[in-house]
C-alpha cells in the first residue's frame, strides 16, 4: 500500500466549495507524476501557483511527486520570503 501524499493550500487557494478540503488533504497516488499533473487533478491552474514546495524544498512544475511526499502550494499574493525569490514557479518556461 502507497503511503498518502499531503497537500497543503495557503492564501487564495483554500477556499470554500474547492475540490480539496480546506488548508489540507491526502492523496493515495500509484506512483511518481509530475507536479503539473498534480495540479491538474486537483483542478487548480498553475497560474495561481507563486511556490511549490515538496518536503520543505522548492520545486518547478516537472518536480516528479512521490507518494508520500508533502506538498505546500502558495498562490502570487501570498507573502514569500525575498530569498525565494529565484524559486517562484514561472508558468511561461515551466509548462
Amino acid at each position: 500500500m502507497n503511503p498518502s501524499t499531503q497537500v497543503l493550500l495557503f492564501g487564495s487557494l483554500v477556499e470554500k466549495g474547492a475540490e480539496v478540503t480546506p488548508q489540507a488533504t491526502h492523496l493515495v497516488l500509484e506512483g511518481p507524476l509530475p507536479l503539473a499533473r498534480l495540479l491538474d487533478i486537483l483542478n487548480l491552474p498553475a497560474e495561481r501557483i507563486q511556490l511549490a514546495m515538496v518536503n520543505h524544498r522548492a520545486v518547478d512544475l516537472g518536480h516528479l511527486i512521490r507518494p508520500g511526499d508533502r506538498v505546500a502550494l502558495f498562490p502570487p499574493e501570498y507573502p514569500v520570503f525575498s530569498d525565494w525569490k529565484d524559486f517562484r514557479i514561472n508558468v511561461a518556461n515551466d509548462r
